[in-house]
Parts: C-alpha cells; sequence; structure tokens
C-alpha cells in the first residue's frame, strides 16, 4: 500500500524543520513504514529545495528511506500567489506519483482542493484530516467575511468529496455533523499523539515556583490575561516560544512588573527534558483544538492547568489529572493556579500519574497510528 500525503498551502519541508515541527510530525508516518501498513509515502510539499534537503535527511538517517519528497517546480516561487497556481496544477505536475498511489491524505485544510482534484483525476480514496476546523479558527480570530466564507467553500467542498473526515477532536466532529450534515460513520476521531518513549516522566529536580507555558505568542493564546493572572500569583512565567506579540508581551510584562522570562523556541527533540524540569505547565487558551503542547506536558507528568474551553475539556479533568479555570479572564486563571501549587504533594503526585495514564491509553504514538490504520484500510 502506498500513501500520499498533501502538505498544508505554502508548507515546505524546510518550513517543518526551521519550526521544529519536523522531528514531531514525521513520527506518524515513520511508525507506519516500520509496523508494515504502507510500503511508501509521498510527501507533497511547496518547497522547491525540499527534495535535496529530504535527500540529505535520509543520509543523516533523520528521515525513512521510503519517504519520497515531491518538490514544488522552482518558477512557482512567485511571492503570494505562486503556492496558489501550483496547489492547483500539483495533481497534474505529479501524475507519475498519484497514479500509482492507493491513498490520499491531507495534512490541514489549506490546499485540500488539491487532494480533491487529485481524488477526482486518479479514482482514489481521499482522507480529509485536519488538526483543527480553520473556518471555526477564522472566525474566532477576527478575519473578515471574505475569508471566512472562502474557507467554508473550501470545508465544504473538501467535505463534500472526501471518503472520511479525520478531526482531532469530538468537538470538531460536532461541529462537521452539524455545519456540514456529514454522516456520523464519515467521521473519525483521531487524537493527536505522543512519542511515550520521547516523552515521559524523568526523575528531575523541579521549579516549584514557576509555570511554563509553550507554544505561538499569538492572541488565541490569551498571554495577556496570563500575565495579568501571574502579576497576582507568587510565580515565575516561562515562555517558550514565538509569534507576533512577542515584544507587545515583553513590553506588557515590563510594564506591570511581572517576572517572565521569554526562552525561545525549543527544538523538539528537547521539549520533554525541558518540560521534566517543570512541576506545573499552563496554558490559558481562549479556545483550542487538540493542543499538541498541553499533551507533551501530560505525558512528562507536568501538573497541567487550562482553560475550559473545547480542546483543553477533552483532555484535561478537573482535579483528576489536572486542573480547569472556570473561565477565560484573568481572575479565573489566578484562582487555578493558586488551586494548583497550594495542593499538597499527595494530591499534585495522584494528579501528575492519571495524566501521564491517560495519555500512555489515548494518545500515545501506538494507539493513534492503529485507529489511522483501521480507517485507511476500510477504505481499500
Amino acid at each position: 500500500m502506498i500513501l500520499c500525503l498533501f502538505f498544508t498551502r505554502n508548507i515546505s519541508l524546510e518550513t517543518w524543520i526551521d519550526s521544529g515541527l519536523f522531528e514531531r510530525e514525521k513520527l506518524l508516518y515513520h511508525k507506519h513504514l516500520n509496523n508494515g501498513n504502507f510500503s511508501k509515502i509521498y510527501w507533497l510539499t511547496y518547497g522547491s529545495k525540499d527534495k535535496k534537503i529530504s535527500k540529505e535527511l535520509i543520509k543523516m538517517g533523520e528521515l525513512h528511506s521510503s519517504i519520497k519528497v515531491c518538490q514544488m517546480p522552482s518558477f512557482f516561487n512567485i511571492p503570494k500567489i505562486g503556492s496558489w497556481f501550483y496547489s492547483f496544477l500539483m495533481p497534474i505536475i505529479h501524475w507519475k506519483v498519484l497514479r500509482k498511489v492507493d491513498y490520499l491524505k491531507t495534512n490541514q485544510m489549506d490546499g485540500g482542493w488539491s487532494a480533491v482534484l487529485a481524488k477526482w483525476i486518479y479514482k482514489k480514496p481521499l482522507i480529509a484530516r485536519t488538526g483543527y476546523t480553520q473556518s471555526v479558527f477564522l472566525k474566532r480570530s477576527g478575519k473578515n467575511r471574505l475569508i471566512l466564507w472562502l474557507s467554508s467553500l473550501v470545508e465544504s467542498v473538501v467535505y463534500r468529496f472526501c471518503d472520511i473526515a479525520i478531526v482531532a477532536s469530538y468537538q470538531d466532529k460536532k461541529h462537521l455533523l452539524d455545519k456540514y450534515r456529514l454522516m456520523d460513520n464519515k467521521i473519525t476521531v483521531v487524537p493527536n499523539y505522543i512519542d511515550i518513549t520521547k516523552f515521559h516522566p524523568i526523575v528531575s529536580k523541579k521549579y516549584a515556583d514557576r509555570l511554563i507555558f509553550v507554544g505561538r505568542l499569538n492572541k488565541q493564546k490569551n498571554l495577556f490575561g496570563l500575565i495579568d493572572a501571574v502579576s497576582k500569583a507568587n510565580v515565575i512565567l516561562d515562555i517558550f516560544g514565538d509569534g507576533e506579540l512577542k515584544e507587545k508581551l515583553k513590553l506588557y510584562a515590563i510594564k506591570n512588573g511581572v517576572t517572565v522570562n521569554f526562552m525561545g523556541i525549543v527544538p523538539n527533540s528537547e521539549l520533554p527534558q525541558t518540560l521534566n524540569h517543570y512541576r506545573y505547565f499552563i496554558i490559558p487558551s481562549f479556545y483550542e483544538g487538540m493542543p499538541k503542547a498541553l499533551l507533551e506536558a501530560m505525558a512528562c507528568g507536568l501538573v497541567c492547568i487550562g482553560t475550559d474551553v473545547s480542546g483543553i475539556n477533552e483532555v484535561i479533568d478537573d482535579n483528576i489529572n489536572g486542573f480547569l479555570s472556570k473561565g477565560v479572564d484573568a481572575m479565573s486563571i489566578y484562582d487555578s493556579i493558586v488551586l494548583a501549587t497550594e495542593s499538597n504533594y499527595e494530591k499534585l503526585n495522584t494528579i501528575s500519574e492519571s495524566a501521564f495514564k491517560l495519555i500512555k491509553k489515548d494518545y500515545s504514538l501506538e494507539a493513534i497510528v492503529s485507529i489511522e490504520k483501521e480507517t485507511f484500510y476500510a477504505q481499500g
């Protein structure tokens, strides 16, 4: 069996590497190949140098030799519009590959039309996988009506013609059932996966007076609210990540006299060791899909504090395997921080153990590969 993965529009293998995502994203496909679920996997990317990069990665043992990269021709390297033209021509340009694969899969919704065109032309089963519902995220982030309409149009076309839709959360499944009227048996919930051979508790000295946040520094993550909450609590906040709000957040923390350390991006390969230096992890988002950073922290046995919003509340069971803030406002987040940091040692250990057990049972790489295999083979 041969699988073809369509990268998100405008995303290259080089982008994955530079953003630190490569180490994490490759694991699923390495596991499929090592388990014999597929004999070969093609990645259709948006980088004009990706083929050369992939060969170097294979030579270094960083990429499975049965993963073949089909790159974007260099003449599509036109700012803003090049990737759009390429996305529509991709099924024709890579016809030699697409005619011989057995399954098509999207990585996200943006660019999903390329996979739909390939399905129409080559009559292959299409699995439309998304890590989050794009139209919902765009609406919550305040995008204009035209962008929202176009996003919903793409989703409606992709979901209309795919054979199976894979979503990361039950909230996303409910949205698809309600908005696009899909049949229940056409939607499979496949959560984000965690490699528990890497992400697991390590006996080490923990920071007892610090919170760690890992993620993008954008509006969705509610970091101004988090800084306000921390200003009232007797804790230090360490932020790992980057984004458009970084400088504004730095100035806000200084202005309000809050101790916040901006640590930059940590490579995913180093993240397990970094997480294991901390006792507490916090994710104060206004909304989420299925946050990998939260799953990784729980896998490392951190006591996790999150807001009671979709995505987060599907993973954290309040006072059982973590703590949920009753609201997304600073005072509610502060209350949950105090509740967590003032809990006794026995309770924190019980929560830590429960968190790891949940990840091992429902979110491990092995569990997710098994679900995906069943989903693909059901279309064969």
